[in-house]
């Protein structure tokens, strides 16, 4: 993505967090109901969709969705992401992802506010990287900055072996802004903008499928039991793990890649 089109667009997240933070907050002082927002954006354009329900495409934004915890899909011709999200009522969600058919050059990141709370908290995948904010350091993921003044700030998460990921952000003192940050490795990328300071090759991780009744775990499509079945895993294989989220995983095993139920295996 050009250099202007990626300052435009994080510009427009942290005045989207803003504006909505104001606007959904007034409705809730009326006493009318509380909506929960959310926005999406994407490189590429994908499909989106909340609990396998398709709900448009990229650029996606509505401030009429009811509050709870979602499994959040962006699908394109040759590459998808999912996640489980929780849009909190009155305030809103900013999903902004790079995708990639390979899962690790892919990044992004994931902002949201939360009520009764103050200062900025960034999270990342992996963790442990730097966070500035406005070119000062403020420490390594996870952290929460409490000092920053109500108002526009640029945030650069950078860590060894990864591109940088730099956004905008607009913090208010009524709510705590959090982020959740991933990175994408530079040898994914093909890339030689990383980060210069030294640091050890991150871990890989891996679980191994238990015993099961029928002798295998079936890899699915999505992370959704109900969800098409793409293989049959035997107990006992051990698989790196791709992707994690709330009771799944996502794995290559041979030359596919799809989800398992964290139900049946272990990490190592």
């Amino acid at each position: 993505m050009p250099a202007k089109t990626q300052i435009i667009k994080n510009l427009c997240l942290g005045t989207c967090l803003w504006i909505l933070a104001t606007i959904l907050t007034a409705c809730s002082a009326v006493g009318s109901s509380k909506p929960a927002a959310l926005q999406v954006t994407s490189t590429p354009e994908t499909a989106v969709f909340l609990d396998g329900k398709h709900i448009g495409k990229t650029p996606f934004f509505s401030d009429q969705l009811k509050s709870g915890e979602y499994t959040l899909k962006l699908s394109a011709s040759d590459t998808s992401f999912t996640d489980k999200i929780t849009l909190n009522e009155g305030t809103l969600t900013v999903i902004d992802r790079d995708l990639a058919s390979n899962f690790q050059a892919q990044s992004g990141e994931v902002l949201w506010l939360e009520k009764n709370k103050t200062g900025f908290f960034v999270a990342s995948i992996p963790p442990g990287a730097e966070v500035s904010v406005d070119g000062r350091q403020v420490g390594q993921t996870p952290v929460l900055a409490q000092d920053l003044e109500a108002g526009d700030h640029k945030v650069v998460v950078s860590l060894a072996n990864y591109i940088n990921r730099e956004f905008a952000i607009k913090t208010s003192a009524k709510f705590q802004l959090s982020a959740e940050v991933t990175l994408a490795l530079a040898a994914a990328k093909g890339a030689n903008n990383i980060h210069s300071a030294p640091s050890p090759q991150a871990e890989v991780k891996k679980i191994e499928i238990l015993k099961t009744p029928q002798g295998f775990l079936r890899l699915r499509k999505d992370s959704s039991l109900d969800s098409q079945e793409v293989d049959r895993v035997p107990d006992g294989t051990q698989l790196e793990i791709i992707q994690e989220i709330k009771d799944w995983f996502q794995v290559k095993y041979q030359d596919k890649i799809g989800w398992v139920s964290a139900q049946f295996t272990k990490k190592l």
